[in-house]
């Protein structure tokens, strides 16, 4: 069944991600590394507001909706989020009298991202509870197209990095009405157990949603304050990059995962949840370490086709450390983080970010004053790969996770051998052009397909002859039928 949902919620984040490809691609052309360093910004505050005010109501349908199928929390999200809601209308004006220098354009349009995001993330993660995969893929890839017309409209409009900001807000409120349709504007009524169990569960997690991110944005947010917007924009084109990749796929594996996982310990006791949580990890590695070998050991192709001239060096340079800082927030997100929701330990997390955020700052500023661009790059990965390891301990005092060692060898296994193929092609074919990187790509991905298959990755034969039957049914159905009316 993993495999099953996994294949949908694949396609559900992948082809927004490719979206989001295009979209870096179209906009490092359009902008100057200064607008789309405002972007960056923008999209940094965005992303502190909504950590700290929407992703306690989140994790919460996250945990009780996936548990407890028979029990409707619409209604009681609902209320959480207009409550919510007016808490953002009231420190909205604070932030601007305490923080003058942030320009009230960018605070404008960061917080309406803020809030249509949080609406729009807290119905996916009802269609993910409720195991509604098409549904939560189809306003999905609506959603991102939106995003791409909008920013592309307001780009070419002339509204530079704060109009692109403010397409993208727009478009997650587009998808927050695509959700209400498709639910058929139902809610279920708001019951005050279930808020105060919201509260219990989720309002310390804001505390760790705020310090999650703040550290996930303050490397740009410390670029931008300390060498400008201009150097902001490189770092967040090279920063941008393997989030699209990497999260999108960590996310594609936590909404087929984790629902199944929760209802495991409901339903079938610790050795199944167990068992799951092996499935977890090893689909998880499968899919993101070659997407991390891929960026690393292609990263001058990678930079040389798809942004813009202006930003090619800078990419090329800091591409394969942030790569490497997003594989360990995403292992810590996806895998890491669930011990913490299955023990209802809410406060370990916050002590996880919390550490996290503060070793990211204590590296960041003598590294970015010494090293510039490259220094808080890797004040980023040494912050991301501590705080990992600080979660893999803290995991200990929750739910402990289980570590299958052969499982995940093989993943290991795979890339290595993915590796082993990008380097030789990429030392066979000069250049760093589009023909490059399809022939560097093209080696890679076909080396790691065949290790996979040799050394059966998380089941992959039996998911391959599977489609190989289905495939061969659908072809010889109408060679009978013509033989048939012969």
């Amino acid at each position: 069944m993993l495999n099953r949902h996994f294949s949908v919620y694949l396609i559900a984040h992948l082809l927004p991600a490719l979206i989001g490809f295009v979209a870096i691609t179209l906009y490092t052309r359009l902008l100057s590394p200064a607008e789309y360093g405002l972007y960056i910004v923008g999209m940094s505050i965005a992303g502190i507001f909504f950590g700290i005010f929407f992703v306690w109501i989140r994790l919460s349908v996250s945990r009780y909706q996936a548990s407890l199928a028979s029990v409707d929390f619409s209604g009681t999200a609902a209320v959480a989020y207009g409550l919510t809601f007016a808490a953002v209308v009231v420190v909205t004006p604070l932030v601007h009298i305490f923080f003058p220098e942030i320009d009230t354009r960018i605070l404008a349009a960061a917080v309406l991202t803020a809030v249509a995001n949080g609406g729009f993330e807290i119905a996916q993660e009802f269609m993910r509870a409720n195991l509604r995969p098409l549904k939560f893929a189809t306003v999905a890839i609506v959603r991102a197209a939106f995003g791409l017309a909008l920013g592309l409209l307001a780009v070419t409009a002339g509204w530079g990095g704060v109009g692109l900001l403010t397409a993208v807000g727009s478009s997650y409120m587009i998808g927050c009405i695509l959700n209400v349709a498709s639910n058929g504007s139902k809610c279920g009524p708001c019951d005050r157990d279930h808020l105060m169990q919201f509260a219990r569960y989720g309002l310390p997690l804001s505390l760790g949603g705020l310090s999650v991110a703040i550290y996930s944005t303050v490397d740009r947010l410390m670029v931008a304050y300390f060498l400008g917007a201009d150097a902001a924009g490189h770092f967040g084109v090279a920063a941008e990059l393997p989030r699209q990749f990497l999260v999108i796929l960590g996310s594609s594996v936590a909404a087929a995962t984790f629902p199944v996982v929760f209802r495991s310990l409901t339903g079938e006791g610790l050795a199944a949840t167990r068992e799951r949580l092996n499935e977890n990890a090893e689909l998880l590695l499968a899919v993101v370490l070659p997407v991390v070998v891929w960026l690393v050991m292609a990263s001058d192709q990678i930079a040389g086709t798809l942004v813009g001239a202006e930003f090619r060096a800078s990419v090329a340079l800091l591409l394969p450390i942030a790569a490497l800082a997003r594989m360990c927030a995403v292992i810590n997100q996806f895998y890491v983080q669930i011990s913490f929701q299955l023990a209802e330990r809410s406060a370990l997390p916050l002590i996880q970010s919390v550490a996290t955020l503060v070793l990211s700052v204590i590296l960041m500023v003598p590294m970015l004053w010494q090293f510039g661009l490259p220094g808080a790059a890797y004040a980023s990965l040494l912050a991301e790969a501590s705080g990992l390891a600080f979660g893999i301990m803290l995991t200990r005092q929750a739910f402990p996770l289980p570590f299958d060692a052969a499982r995940l060898f093989k993943v290991v296994l795979c890339a290595s051998a993915m590796t082993v193929a990008i380097y030789a092609a990429r030392s066979l074919t000069p250049g760093a052009g589009f023909c490059s990187l399809v022939i560097v790509s093209a080696a890679g991905g076909a080396a790691y397909a065949a290790a996979a298959l040799t050394v059966n990755i998380v089941g992959v034969r039996a998911t391959a002859s599977a489609a190989c039957g289905v495939l061969l049914r659908r072809l010889r159905v109408p060679a009978a039928n013509t033989y048939s009316g012969v």
